[in-house]
């Protein structure tokens, strides 16, 4: 009967893919959820990690660069988490745009002052933002982002085997930064319908006011730009789930141009 034998340059292998799928986990839209134990995050992690380990070993482990040490196994280490930093760092964007959306939409509406704790992120929200990062969730999961989401961690190791990382700096950065105001580009575009119809409600309250000095604009206003608020959403939803999927089309294309970066 012959045993299971396991070298040392295969246990660190493992342990390098481990760190990359890790990292993304970590960072990864609803994989990375606050409210998800750690135990079962890392758990999950190491199963990945020995499934894509085993396709690699099938394929045929990349040779190791140069003698082993310390050191250098300490800097390989620090160059697949960045891989999955720069990643999980870039997905995130999309449900940071949605959050931005639903606090614009809230401060307009007056439920600024009322926050929540999202259990992504372990910050005070909005009761908005709150709102629409549960509904786009779901809307996520419904439109299969979160397979997309391990097909990335798969096929970053094609696209980036291991040991072969390189970090554009210009490049990288340029792209990243265009990512960063895209967010604020696609929050805007998600707060638009709502927030103008706000605005436009605010105008008339205004010229009421000036017309009807008698009347409390502000009893009446601040429920009324609510119900206006409340009801633009419910009128204006299935023109935004459709502008998230495209949302999430533009940030998967995103990810993919970051990732055929860091191949070199």
């Amino acid at each position: 009967m012959t045993g299971l034998v396991i070298s040392l340059d295969q246990i660190q292998y493992f342990l390098l893919m481990f760190v990359r799928v890790i990292t993304m986990l970590a960072l990864l839209p609803i994989f990375g959820a606050s409210y998800i134990p750690v135990q079962i995050k890392a758990a999950f992690g190491l199963l990945l990690t020995s499934v894509l380990f085993s396709v690699q070993l099938a394929a045929g482990l990349p040779e190791f660069p140069g003698t082993f040490s310390l050191a250098l196994f300490f800097m390989l280490v620090v160059k697949e988490a960045l891989v999955g930093l720069a990643v999980g760092f870039a997905s995130s964007f999309l449900f940071t745009a949605v959050q931005f959306a639903g606090r614009m939409v809230d401060t307009e509406m007056g439920f600024g002052f009322v926050e929540v704790v999202d259990p992504f992120t372990e910050e005070q929200v909005t009761v908005l933002s709150q709102f629409q990062v549960i509904l786009f969730t779901i809307l996520f999961l419904l439109i299969n982002g979160h397979y997309f989401m391990l097909i990335t961690v798969q096929r970053s190791f094609d696209l980036i085997p291991l040991f072969s990382a390189v970090f554009p700096t210009g490049p990288m950065t340029e792209h990243i930064t265009g990512m960063v105001a895209n967010v604020f580009i696609l929050g805007f575009k998600l707060a638009a319908p709502v927030f103008v119809t706000l605005f436009l409600t605010q105008m008339a309250l205004g010229i009421v006011a000036r017309t009807v000095p008698q009347m409390n604009i502000f009893f009446v206003g601040l429920p009324l730009k609510i119900f206006v608020g409340i009801l633009t959403m419910l009128i204006v939803l299935p023109m935004l789930a459709s502008l998230f999927r495209r949302m999430a089309e533009w940030i998967i294309q995103d990810i993919w141009k970051l990732l055929y970066m860091m191949s070199g």
